[in-house]
């Protein structure tokens, strides 16, 4: 969103974007009958534009469902998926807390980023509207590409049927592509994306995926689109480190949601798995974690106010361990070779 729609975001006490009853309503009632309508017509189009496949990534990211009070949690959800890719559990609720203890005002990507993401000692990329051609669609679709390709998870926009926000209503969380290269935008692409609501991936080509806010062309088809005139996305691009030692880890969880606190429900312990790579067989290593974000060091992990640690030698490159994480709360991990 431009920097006139959040002018009085500070003051406004109505949110930015659509009001929950109405968007839960929608995507409930509309889902399956707009995809069901769309794929058929989405099928004859890719196989008219079908040409061979040269790249395809495909992050190891699982859906995750969304709290849908106090204006939809989607960007917190979206940003929760993506940490975990980084070894980092976020709550909801937490991650909102952020912003605002009072979860008033929800996460916006082109607004929140500095705030939200450097606290949780994650490192990201902007998309930048200066250095494409208005409009921003190929060029945005061209960029998420090329961050998928560095294998860095996107949070990315879009519109909904029956909805108004001029800039947009939706984050959701794009995890891959299929194309024939990284340099250009191709009709037939195709982008596969978490959009909150569904528990599985979801794909759609390039040519089927965007629309203006009437949502009168593709927007007739499926119930979202990235908007064709101008566009907001933010690449996870890594942990904030600056040893250079930290080693990759990635965390599971034993479900796809989280009790709602908005709904008063209570939290419970989640069962993590957290995978280990690029170790060196034989050499002592130390997983930290820290439920408190305030306290991840970027380096002298050794010395500082960890929550627990695991001391370990490495009998493979990849190894996993098992952790409960309470899910009202934050959990974050970082590998290091002993004593860094």
């Amino acid at each position: 969103m431009n920097d006139r729609v959040f002018q009085n975001l500070k003051s406004a006490s109505t949110p930015v974007l659509s009001a929950p009853n109405t968007r839960r309503d929608f995507f409930r009632t509309a889902l399956a009958t707009t995809l069901a309508a769309g794929l058929s017509q989405e099928r004859s189009m890719e196989a008219a534009q079908r040409a061979p496949v040269q790249v395809d990534v495909r992050l190891p990211i699982p859906p995750r469902i969304q709290w849908e009070e106090l204006s939809g949690y989607c960007g917190e959800c979206a940003i929760q998926q993506s940490a975990l890719y980084y070894g980092t559990y976020v709550s909801e609720y937490a991650c909102r807390s952020i912003i605002n203890p009072n979860q008033k005002s929800q996460y916006l990507v082109g607004v929140h980023e500095g705030k939200v993401l450097s606290a949780l000692r994650l490192t990201y990329s902007m998309f930048d509207h200066t250095k494409v051609a208005k409009p921003e669609y190929q060029g945005y679709f061209l960029w998420i590409k090329q961050q998928l390709h560095m294998k860095r998870p996107v949070l990315i926009v879009c519109f909904v049927s029956d909805q108004q926000d001029p800039q947009y209503d939706h984050i959701m969380l794009a995890t891959g592509f299929t194309s024939i290269d990284v340099t250009a935008y191709h009709a037939s692409d195709k982008l596969y994306f978490n959009d909150n609501f569904s528990t599985t991936v979801l794909g759609r080509s390039a040519s089927m995926l965007n629309d203006n806010r009437k949502m009168l062309a593709n927007g007739r088809l499926f119930d979202f689109c990235i908007p064709t005139d101008m566009d907001y996305g933010c690449a996870i691009t890594g942990i904030q480190d600056s040893s250079g030692a930290a080693l990759p880890v990635r965390m599971e969880l034993n479900r796809n949601d989280e009790p709602n606190l908005i709904q008063k429900k209570s939290p419970v312990n989640l069962s993590a798995v957290l995978t280990v790579s690029g170790l060196q067989v034989g050499k002592q290593y130390s997983l930290y974690r820290y439920n408190d974000y305030a306290k991840v060091p970027l380096k002298n992990y050794a010395k500082s106010t960890y929550s627990s640690v695991v001391n370990f030698a490495a009998k493979t490159t990849v190894q996993t361990f098992s952790q409960t994480i309470l899910s009202n709360g934050v959990a974050i991990f970082r590998c290091l070779p002993a004593g860094l």
